[in-house]
């Protein structure tokens, strides 16, 4: 690529070692700076405003734009370190040459198929899409996990009231907010109407009480958009919350539409869990086995709320109620 449609005019003297050190530096470094904006604008503001197609077709001519501003940098600063003049009539005729031509469409496909990768990441989740591609869940295999149950409070009540376009936008924005438990690891199982189930690997999960956290800093996001809920909805959504830990089996499944799937009565007991929020009148419960886990100190504490039989269940489960200061 770097030889296509070039021919030799004159020898060149290359740089010196400290010279390419420098240059490298400095592109190297406005590059990194560019696209890293470009991709977490792209990713705040783009993908969430418009269709995936048209993000994808935004983020690539951006991504062109931005190699031409980079290429138009890298000429001036290369000019600059050989100790030349910037010459205009040159640089044209590079931007509009054959070798120019072939970079485009380099680029264009390299975003392309980094969009394209991202996306499928994302629906998978992060770093699943590796994973599968290694053959980690062909075959069912055992897992120690803790998962959450987040639901909607009030959630039929505010449907018959918003009906069902506007509840769903409410929705939308209540699973957009979510994306503050990333920071303590937590991973998005999946989404089931208003409720969606988050997982951890356990020792994520009970580090630094990442598993509690989370609902507490969703809560707290929520909370804190109280103004833009209230304006445009009529309501300041609350969410409550079930947790447990203990063995599942995880595999990939399905062939028409393919995914990972947790199995076991770990997963069970936590949607049971969290089915008791409303009859205990509780935000967040958790059961005994993940409590005795946890080392629960400020800002959080504990209160055992009962021993109690849940659906599904001959055994009776300790459940305890967790509140942060």
């Amino acid at each position: 690529m770097r030889e296509f449609g070039q021919e030799v005019v004159q020898d060149f003297e290359p740089l010196t070692f400290p010279q390419r050190i420098r240059l490298h530096l400095v592109i190297g470094a406005v590059t990194g700076f560019l696209f890293g904006s470009l991709d977490y604008f792209i990713e705040k503001k783009i993908y969430k405003n418009v269709s995936l197609g048209k993000a994808m077709l935004i983020g690539m001519f951006s991504f062109l734009i931005v190699v031409f501003l980079l290429l138009t940098f890298a000429m001036r600063v290369f000019t600059r370190v050989i100790g030349q003049e910037f010459n205009w009539e040159q640089y044209s005729e590079f931007m509009f040459s054959n070798e120019m031509i072939l970079l485009v469409f380099y680029f264009f496909l390299i975003a392309f198929f980094i969009d394209i990768f991202k996306q499928i990441d994302k629906k998978l989740g992060p770093g699943n899409l590796w994973r599968m591609i290694k053959g980690e869940f062909y075959q069912p295999k055992e897992d120690e996990r803790i998962f959450m149950f987040l639901d909607l409070k009030s959630s039929t009540s505010i449907a018959e009231k918003l009906g069902h376009i506007e509840y769903s936008k409410l929705i939308q924005d209540c699973f957009k907010d979510l994306r503050v438990v990333e920071k303590y690891n937590a991973e998005v199982y999946q989404y089931v109407g208003d409720e969606v189930v988050l997982t951890w690997p356990k020792e994520l999960g009970l580090t630094n009480s990442n598993c509690l956290r989370a609902f507490f800093e969703f809560s707290d996001k929520l909370a804190g958009r109280s103004e833009y809920y209230m304006k445009k909805y009529g309501v300041i959504p609350e969410f409550k919350a079930g947790l447990n830990s203990g063995e599942i089996v995880v595999a990939e499944v399905g062939e028409i539409k393919t995914e990972i799937a947790y199995h076991g009565d770990a997963i069970n007991t936590a949607a049971r869990i969290q089915e008791q929020c409303n009859v205990l009148g509780r935000s967040l419960l958790i059961s005994e086995k993940l409590q005795s886990s946890l080392k629960l100190d400020a800002p959080f504490s504990s209160l055992h709320v009962g021993d109690i039989l849940l659906k599904g269940k001959s055994n009776k489960v300790n459940i305890y109620s967790v509140e942060a200061s």
